[in-house]
Formats: structure tokens, C-alpha cells, sequence
């Protein structure tokens, strides 16, 4: 007799076995009871069979079984003598997936269903809503959705369209006149290409996998089809791969990201729904940045807290004056500028030299300071002196010249940086013999020479110099700023400026910069600065800074700050290091970062910086150092 039958026969004799259990609760009371076999079976008399069920539970599991199944414990009696056989068999254990994968694709059927939030128009407006009509009009295709349980599973995508307004429903967002508006309440599963979704559980793992380990996109597409994928394999009759790619990776980073963006303003998300997917949330991302760049990290230029802001107050409790600080440094992290120095212009690839504005210099020999055009074929003019440049350059790459560079740099006394770096110089230096009529790599003993000639030439792309930060000791970020041309004090002390500008910005106490003796200078005669202390960090300044410079010694030793050392006078009050620690993490995203475009370089950063500063937040305020918000700028003024 099969067990259904045996379940049958048993109703049929004591039909108010399971009256008023709901089908809710037995199921629940099968998966409980399943996985809680062994336990039962350590209880029972050590002679008891472990092939056969118990007739009797002891009380704990009972008791347990009816909290979790919402079941008196006499319900608990009657349901265990009936499924017992089932629950000792193994319970349910039928692959569900699998079924629907080989039986429900044919009839029309998916196990995962992604439908529109609601079956009804969502227009306040529509004719067929207020009749109380529901959408009948509606298109499916079959898609893949990334889980973090299932691996690859497959999925039916459905959208309703409303003949009366014209509104398209999907998933994740509406179209209405080639315009996607994503809905305010999302699902749990992003849209990333037209045939791929990706739960959100996934893309949050691979956030997290970036924040904390530096992962790539690449490696984050390998991890899942290594580790989460259960090994699945793209049906034969399937148009779609059972493999995640790194742009879907990216594509769900970058939406989820946006859509994150606009909840925490109360905004929608809206985007084109024509065009390539690639090019789909570019001015999102671009005004994204803009606004950051503009207004800073949500209200993070007035944040304080215990360990970057000292409060002082007077006989009768109130807060008179506090002393802040923050730390300003640069990282080596950029992206592909143009070759025009100091060019802010964004290129529109990659893997172009120069901006749309100055793409006339691609006809312009690379040599610094010749203007002359290019001849056919070569990157350089005529004059016979750069062709040999150029020469040595092509030749550079070959590995018989870079073993003779390896030779001639033991045989110098003073040997030249050997180290192994991602990126080419953006400019090289080379030395024209003019007895040899040989161009050759200029080294740092290279030394001005009767007979040669020094040429610098910008063959590769130009990168930007660095990313400045505006660090607090507690470890907020304040603002980050890309120097384009080189690490200028004239530009950090404009940059310092732009971001205390705001009427909301409080002003820090007290600046910590490793250049801060030549900022001093600069700062001179400027009000902005007044009642600002400049000093350099403890460690630059024991470091990297002559005892004998007077003006540094006098202005910029941390020393004279009394402001800056501890209650009890044997340390420092803040964290000046921090820079140092923030940039250690910040950097390493260069291997990631470094052939992003502009737009996607500072959306990319920008949601490192914003994800640091909440985690930050987060546990500044359980560790109890009370972060919080000034009112306004006026409250120390």
C-alpha cells in the first residue's frame, strides 16, 4: 500500500485527525519533524529498531513542534501517529526545480514567475482602473535568474500592458514613451540584461566581496559559476547561458546602487529604454556624480563625533567651542585622461588620447613641444631625431631590449626603480645621441652630455595623477577630488575651500597635510583660514621635513598645537594617521578601477566612499563615540 493511500485509509477511519490543522502547519510539521529524526532517535531505549518511527514523541520535541507549528500538543500526537511513516522516509524531498525545468518550460510554466508589482494599471488616472479591470494584455519570455540558493534557475518574464494609457509593466520598472521609471517599492530580483536577473542577495554579495576584498567584477562572475552555480548546466533547448558575465555583474551593481541612491532621497530612478544596455545608466550615474561632487556624502562635511571632535564647555555644562580635524591626502588611483595636461575633459573611450575637444592632436607628433604632423604610419614627424625616439619606444616592448635595459642598469652606480608597476610613465624621457644617432631610455644618472639631445614624449595614454581625500581621525571621509595634472598645493587649497564652502559646512579646527609648510604659505592673507591650524602629521614630519626650515619648524610641528595633545599631555588627541589607513584600503582598487571611464571611475568611488562611511557611522555608534550632525555652520561662529 503507497503511503498516500495508507494517509487516505487513516482520514477515512479518524476523519477529525487533522480537522483543524491548516495544510500550512502539516507542512511545516513534516519539515520540522524531519530534521529532527536523529534527535528523536537519541532519546528512544537503546534496543529500539532506528528503521522504524517512535509511537510516542518525547516532550521536548513535542512541545517544540507545537510553538513552531502553531498546533496544540495533542495535534502535535495525532499528525505525528499519521505522517510518521512519511517524516521517518525522509519527508518531502521531491527537486521542485528540477521538475519545473523539465516539464514546465514546455507547457508555459516557470518555477520563478517575474510579474509586474500589481495585475492592475498603476496610473491614477486610467479609465480601465477606475472600472476596476484588471491588465489582460501580456508578453512572456523565458529568462535566467542568478539565485544564491539555486544557482542559475529558469524564470518567466512577464509584462502587462495597459491599452487605455499606454504603460508598459515589467518587473522592476514601467515604460511609457521609451522611458523606463523604476517602481518605489522594488522586488527582489534586479533586471540586468534583457534576458538576466540577478537576486538582490547576490548582487549585495558581490558589494560586499568588493568593499572588503577588492574583488573585480570578473572574479565575482567566476566565483558564482564556480560556487554558487550547483554545477548547472545551460539546457540544451535554452537560448540563454547558465553563466553570469561580468558586465550583468556590473549592470546589477550600478542599478541597485542608483535605486539605493534615489530611496535615500525619496527620488525615482528613470532611465531610456532604448538604446544599449551599456549606455543605458550613464546620465544617472553622471548627475549622480555632479551632485556629489556639489553637495559632498550625505551631510558628512557636518558630521562629529567623540574621536575626531573635541567639545569644551563651561562652569554650568553648555558647549562654549570644540576642536575638529581632519587629514588631507593623495592616492595613487585614476583613470584614462586626456593627454592634454590637465585636461578635465572626459574621453568618450578608453582607449582614445585625447578628449573630443582636443582630437586634433592625434595628428600632432608625441614629442613634448613639436607641433609638427605626423607622418603616415608613425606616431612622430619627420625630424630623423624623433623617429629614433619612436624606435626605442616600439622596441621597448621586445623582451632582448628589456634585458639589455636590465644589463645597463647593474652596470650604473646609481640603479634606477625596477619595481613592477601597473601602468607605463605618462611620460618617457629618452637621450639622442647624435655621434651614434641612437635614441636611447634616459636614466636617472643620466646627466647632461655634449652630443645629446633629451626628448619627452607621451606615446601611451595619460592618466590622472591622483585621488585627493578629506579624511576625519574617526574615519568618515569627508570628499574625495581627482588631480589631473599633479598633487597641487594651489589645487588642494582650493579643494579644502569648495568643500567647507557650503553655509551648512562646520569649518575643521584643524587641518593635518604632509605639504601643509607650503599650504601655509599659500593660506597667508586668506580669511578662510583664519583661526585654522596647518600642520604637518607626526610621522611626515619627523620623516620628510628639514629640521632646518625654519617656517616649517615654527608653523607646522604638531608640537605647537596645544589643541592637538591629549587631557593628560602624553599623547595625541586624534588620529592623524588616518589618511594613511584610509588610503591602504582606497588604493588597492586601482587594479579594478584603472580603465574605467570618468563617469563610471567617480560612480564606482563614490559608492565605495558612501558604503565605508555608513559602515563607519554604524560602528562609531556602537562602539559609543555618538556620531551625529551640526545644526548649521553658525554654531561656533
Amino acid at each position: 500500500m503507497t503511503v498516500f493511500n495508507h494517509l487516505l485509509r487513516h482520514l477515512e477511519q479518524e476523519p477529525g485527525t487533522i480537522s483543524n490543522t491548516s495544510l500550512t502547519s502539516l507542512f511545516q510539521f513534516i519539515t520540522l519533524a524531519t530534521r529532527l529524526k536523529n534527535d528523536i532517535i537519541l532519546v528512544e531505549p537503546s534496543l529500539s529498531p532506528t528503521s522504524d518511527p517512535p509511537f510516542v514523541l518525547s516532550p521536548a520535541v513535542t512541545v517544540f513542534l507545537s510553538a513552531g507549528c502553531s498546533i496544540s500538543p495533542a495535534e502535535v500526537n495525532d499528525a505525528w501517529s499519521l505522517l510518521k511513516d512519511v517524516i521517518w522516509s525522509g519527508g518531502i524531498t521531491v527537486d521542485v526545480g528540477r521538475l519545473w525545468e523539465t516539464h514546465g518550460t514546455q507547457r508555459g510554466l516557470a518555477e520563478y514567475l517575474l510579474y509586474p508589482p500589481s495585475h492592475s494599471c498603476l496610473h491614477p488616472d486610467c479609465q480601465r482602473r477606475a472600472k476596476g479591470m484588471t491588465l489582460k494584455k501580456a508578453a512572456q519570455t523565458y529568462v535566467v535568474l542568478f539565485t544564491m540558493t539555486k544557482g542559475p534557475c529558469i524564470a518567466k518574464s512577464v509584462h502587462l500592458y495597459c491599452q487605455t494609457c499606454g504603460i508598459d509593466y515589467h518587473h522592476n520598472y514601467s515604460v511609457f514613451k521609451g522611458e523606463r521609471t523604476y517602481y518605489e517599492h522594488q522586488p527582489d530580483s534586479v533586471q540586468a540584461a534583457d534576458h538576466v536577473f540577478i537576486e538582490k542577495s547576490v548582487i549585495e554579495l558581490f558589494r560586499t566581496a568588493m568593499d572588503f576584498s577588492w574583488t573585480s567584477a570578473t572574479n565575482c562572475a567566476k566565483l558564482y559559476n564556480l560556487c554558487l552555480s550547483h554545477g548547472k548546466q545551460t539546457p540544451a533547448d535554452f537560448k540563454v547561458k547558465f553563466e553570469l558575465s561580468v558586465e550583468h555583474v556590473w549592470d546589477g551593481y550600478v542599478i541597485t546602487s542608483l535605486l539605493e541612491d534615489c530611496e535615500r532621497r525619496m527620488n525615482t530612478l528613470v532611465a531610456p529604454h532604448t538604446g544599449e544596455q551599456r549606455d543605458r545608466f550613464t546620465e544617472a550615474m553622471i548627475a549622480r556624480n555632479r551632485r556629489i561632487q556639489l553637495y559632498g556624502y550625505e551631510q558628512v562635511r557636518r558630521h562629529y563625533c567623540n574621536r575626531c571632535t573635541s567639545m569644551y564647555k563651561d562652569e554650568q555644562g553648555v558647549v562654549t567651542h570644540k576642536v575638529s580635524a581632519v587629514v588631507v591626502d593623495g592616492v595613487t588611483v585614476g583613470h584614462p585622461c586626456c593627454a592634454v595636461y590637465n585636461c578635465h575633459t572626459p574621453l568618450s573611450n578608453n582607449h582614445h588620447h585625447f578628449c573630443h575637444l582636443h582630437s586634433g592632436q592625434n595628428d600632432k607628433c608625441v614629442i613634448i613641444g613639436c607641433d609638427l604632423p605626423i607622418v603616415r604610419g608613425r606616431r612622430t614627424c619627420s625630424t630623423l631625431e624623433h623617429h629614433q625616439v619612436e624606435d626605442t619606444h616600439e622596441l621597448r616592448g621586445q623582451s632582448r631590449f628589456q634585458l639589455q635595459e636590465r644589463l645597463a642598469r647593474a652596470r650604473t652606480t646609481i640603479a634606477t626603480n625596477t619595481s613592477l608597476t601597473d601602468d607605463p610613465p605618462d611620460e618617457e624621457e629618452y637621450e639622442f645621441n647624435e655621434n651614434t644617432r641612437r635614441a636611447l631610455p634616459a636614466t636617472s644618472s643620466s646627466q647632461d652630455r655634449p652630443g645629446r639631445k633629451k626628448f619627452r614624449a607621451v606615446f601611451g595614454r595619460r592618466r590622472t595623477h591622483n585621488e585627493q581625500l578629506i579624511v576625519a581621525p574617526c574615519g568618515m571621509i569627508i570628499a574625495r577630488r581627482t588631480f589631473f595634472g599633479a598633487e597641487g598645493v594651489a589645487s588642494v587649497k582650493q579643494f579644502i575651500k569648495e568643500v567647507y564652502a557650503g553655509e551648512d559646512a562646520v569649518k575643521p579646527n584643524h587641518i593635518f597635510f604632509d605639504n601643509n609648510c607650503t599650504l601655509a604659505k599659500l593660506a597667508m592673507g586668506d580669511p578662510f583660514f583664519d583661526n585654522i591650524g596647518l600642520s604637518v602629521d607626526v610621522f611626515h614630519f619627523k620623516c620628510k621635513h628639514s629640521q632646518t626650515d625654519t617656517f616649517c619648524q615654527e608653523n607646522c610641528n604638531p608640537e605647537a598645537f596645544p589643541e592637538l595633545h591629549s587631557d593628560d599631555g602624553k599623547g595625541w588627541r586624534f588620529n592623524s594617521s588616518v589618511a594613511e589607513q584610509t588610503n591602504n584600503w582606497f588604493g588597492k582598487y586601482h587594479p579594478i578601477a584603472r580603465e574605467m571611464l570618468a563617469h563610471k571611475f567617480n560612480f564606482f568611488c563614490d559608492e565605495l566612499i558612501l558604503r565605508r562611511n555608513h559602515r563607519t557611522e554604524e560602528k562609531l555608534g556602537k562602539d559609543g563615540h555618538n556620531p551625529c550632525i551640526w545644526p548649521c555652520q553658525q554654531v561656533f561662529e
